[in-house]
């Protein structure tokens, strides 16, 4: 095969022959992002230019990133973007990667602010999130509702730079919403005042044990940040924090709403009864059918 041979359809068609042996869970999906990052063009476009050879800066380009994956480096840390809800967010490595899963904590947060602003009319809904990571949980909220004021928290000032960025992106689901999101450097929650009053608690905090963390797949363990993963030695460091500082943050009926392991039910309805302040608490499957959210709330 020449040089001029290597269209788009043909460079496609071997890297997803090639991402089947090394990379099998996505390869068509693999190889049409990453070229469609390299061309700067919409997926759709690989198709209708499907003829179109590539010259050699692209086919350099493409190798790259396609050795690069091939050894585990997950999409979006090579294009630096994430799609998660209706919003395409900037990524880098010192960010965990949005995930689909993460979806079901944002439709149930909807929902319960929902409700809660039926009852509330005209009042500004106060939420605290622990662990913004790209901001993807606020800016979702944001995108589907108004009158929302979050303060979000995250150890990491180099995450916070990546957070604001979205956020500089997004500014449209902002004020002219009357949405304010403020994003603070904070070890867990200590930067929020015990008289927040907050109306809700959301948070997809690390939930991973910590021995666990080096079994799980090569794109999660060898590149994702372990501080965004590490819930401690039994995965639920962070639980039995916010489970305990919650109530002195929350109104008198304040929610919680937390993202957990698939995995974690029995034990934080266990340790639920270390905290009898929570009077009530839900769990809620995603779209595989997997727990994935626990809903609590103070006595009303």
């Amino acid at each position: 095969m020449t040089i001029e041979q290597w269209t788009i359809e043909r460079i496609l068609n071997w890297t997803q022959g090639h991402f089947e042996k090394v990379r099998p869970d996505s390869p068509r999906l693999d190889a049409e992002l990453l070229l469609a990052y390299v061309l700067d063009c919409p997926r759709l476009d690989l198709y209708l230019r499907a003829d179109q050879p590539l010259n050699e800066k692209e086919r350099g380009a493409y190798r790259e990133l396609v050795q690069q994956r091939a050894a585990g480096c997950p999409i979006a840390y090579l294009t630096g973007e994430k799609d998660f809800w209706s919003l395409t967010l900037e990524v880098s490595k010192a960010t965990l990667i949005p995930r689909p899963d993460t979806e079901t904590l944002v439709e149930t947060s909807v929902e319960k602010i929902l409700k809660w602003q039926q009852t509330h009319p005209e009042a500004t809904c106060n939420i605290a999130e622990l662990g913004t990571g790209t901001a993807a949980i606020p800016l979702a909220l944001c995108a589907e509702l108004q009158n929302l004021n979050i303060i979000s928290v995250d150890c990491s000032a180099e995450t916070l730079t990546v957070a604001a960025r979205n956020l500089e992106r997004y500014q449209n689901l902002l004020a002219p919403r009357n949405n304010s999101l403020k994003l603070v450097e904070s070890d867990l929650f200590s930067a929020i005042e015990p008289a927040a009053n907050l109306d809700f608690i959301i948070s997809n905090p690390p939930y991973i044990p910590t021995e666990t963390i080096s079994t799980l797949q090569v794109d999660v363990c060898q590149y994702e940040p372990s501080i965004a993963l590490d819930g401690g030695p039994d995965g639920l460091f962070f639980y039995k924090y916010l489970l305990k500082t919650g109530p002195s943050l929350l109104n008198k009926s304040g929610e919680m709403i937390l993202e957990i392991g698939f995995d974690q039910q029995v034990e934080l309805t266990e340790l639920q009864d270390d905290f009898p302040e929570w009077t009530s608490s839900t769990f809620l499957p995603d779209l595989q059918g997997n727990i994935r959210v626990c809903c609590l709330q103070l006595e009303c």
